[in-house]
């Protein structure tokens, strides 16, 4: 053998020895065939049967006499072949419904099948199965969307499996959710709503008037007044006054000296003796000095500091997943429309403190809240008047001063977090003053007044979750647990309301500290 030929025999007992060592890797690479569904609808004669297979899968039937010609509504969404006039493959080709009937020789009808095709979402339970070992989801094929069944661990793991089930379909709305969550954890959310509200408030003012001039000849007329434009008038505190006025004269009247008594008139007597009248009081023609006829000054002072503490303590317990609210403050009417022959539809909007929040518990024992928390109340300011008719109050609708917050935050059990710090500081300062008067040293204070006001809000909310479960109603108390009306005695003497409370015993047994615990009312 030639040299050349000794090399292609070596080079192809090479290829030959490879391929004879690859082959059984190669064959197990290969995913095994997947065997079409078969039906053994022997001892079957004629009955209607129901047969649902997924898209691009096949389906066998075993008929129990011959077959001849094979009937199909729909092609387009499954398709009939005859293999042997005794098995027939049924194989899918689009999602949607058809039906097919089988005939024998003598045109007798066999068979008839009510076909279903829906999407191959065969993958989607054994991704999520692997994904998440603890989850037990089986998937169940409607047309193009599927539902998901079974159970999870947690309301997180449920999430997951419809997030990747998502993924096998053209829109998220094609994922029905219908699993079952093992271990439903309550939450408890206690939230503390503080809220702080100081006010100051200072008026000083000064109102002079002056009248220069008599009564009946010309007169001229200064005056300033404090308007205090910011608090609208004049709140309270100190009012000091000076006043001048010399439009009323002293009047005299005649009197008799030997009876010492004031006679009714005055009567005009020449030469009167001592033991006659007393002279008569001259008349004027004006009234008043020439000077400052009337003046008046006064100065007006007051200083208010106030505070207002707020404190609102919710407690709320839902379970994971489902939502919970609370509301303590009230509602008040709101006009929503008029009929035609004038009565006023009414709809109720709601005041005070509310919560509301939805909790989620992850892995790990950690909480995802969604939480909105509001606390409002009922001002004039922004209130809007109705008029009713002529002769008619109107009607007011009150406005709302709200302070609301709304975030989504993740907490372990117990954790707390600051979901609002929110601090608001305004400030009116109004200043009135004569032009010009007001620059001059001294006494230039006179002549100008000031209006003040200073409000501050200070709104903390506070959140905390716990995973809570149920306790006996032994350990549970309330404020009327051992509650005792005070007797006649205790009530006139001692001045009480009511006796000490006592805690039942069930309350504190087995407890390290024992006595008297539990609500206290006075």
């Amino acid at each position: 053998m030639k040299p050349r030929h000794r090399l292609l025999g070596l080079a192809a007992l090479l290829i030959a020895s490879l391929v004879q060592a690859f082959t059984p890797a190669l064959a197990q690479m290969q995913s095994p065939p997947v065997a079409p569904m078969q039906i053994n609808l022997a001892g079957i004669n004629g009955g209607a049967q129901n047969l649902a297979i997924p898209r691009g899968k096949s389906a066998i039937v075993d008929l129990p006499v011959d077959a001849r010609d094979v009937l199909v509504t729909n092609p387009q969404v499954a398709d009939a072949v005859l293999r042997s006039p005794r098995r027939i493959y049924v194989v899918g080709l689009a999602p949607g419904v058809t039906d097919a009937v089988f005939f024998d020789a003598a045109g007798h009808r066999i068979l008839a099948l009510n076909i279903r095709v829906d999407q191959d979402f065969s993958a989607v339970a054994q991704t999520i199965n692997q994904l998440m070992p603890d989850a037990h989801v089986r998937v169940a094929a409607v047309n193009t969307s599927l539902a998901l069944t079974g159970d999870v661990r947690d309301l997180a793991d449920a999430d997951k499996a419809v997030q990747i089930a998502q993924q096998f379909t053209t829109q998220p709305s094609q994922v029905l959710n219908m699993l079952t969550i093992d271990g439903k954890e309550q939450v408890m959310l206690k939230v503390r709503i503080v809220e702080m509200q100081r006010s100051v408030i200072k008026q000083l003012g000064f109102n002079l008037s002056t009248v220069i001039g008599q009564v009946g000849s010309p007169q001229f007329i200064v005056g300033t007044a404090a308007s205090f434009a910011v608090n609208g008038a004049i709140l309270g505190g100190i009012n000091a006054a000076y006043n001048l006025n010399t439009t009323s004269q002293p009047e005299v009247f005649p009197y008799d000296k030997t009876t010492n008594a004031l006679l009714p008139t005055p009567v005009v007597c020449g030469g009167c003796n001592n033991g006659g009248q007393a002279s008569i009081a001259t008349s004027q023609t004006t009234v008043g000095s020439s000077g400052i006829n009337k003046a008046s000054t006064a100065i007006e002072a007051f200083e208010q500091v106030g505070l207002v503490r707020s404190l609102a303590e919710p407690n709320l317990t839902a379970v994971s997943g489902e939502s919970a609210k609370f509301l303590a403050g009230g509602e008040f009417p709101v006009p929503s429309g008029v009929s035609t022959n004038g009565q006023v539809s009414v709809e109720f909007k709601t005041f005070g403190v509310g919560l509301g929040f939805t909790p989620v518990v992850m892995s790990a024992g950690r909480i995802s809240l969604k939480i909105s928390t509001e606390v409002s109340e009922l001002t004039n300011q922004g209130s809007f008047t109705i008029s009713t008719g002529t002769g008619n109050p109107g009607l007011t609708i009150p406005g709302l001063n709200v302070r609301r917050a709304e975030t989504t935050v993740e907490l372990p059990s117990g954790g707390s977090m600051m979901i609002a710090g929110l601090l608001n500081e305004e400030t009116k300062q109004d200043l009135d003053s004569l032009p010009g008067l007001m620059n001059v040293p001294v006494l230039g204070a006179l002549f100008r007044s000031r209006d003040y006001q200073e409000g501050e809000t200070e709104l903390v909310v506070m959140v905390t979750p716990y995973l809570v479960n149920p306790t006996s109603p032994a350990s549970l108390q309330t404020p009327a647990d051992g509650f005792q009306l005070a007797d006649d005695a205790q009530t006139t003497l001692l001045g009480r309301m009511n006796k000490a409370n006592k805690t039942p015993p069930a309350a504190i047994a087995g407890k390290t500290y024992q006595g008297p615990v539990g609500y206290v009312i006075e």
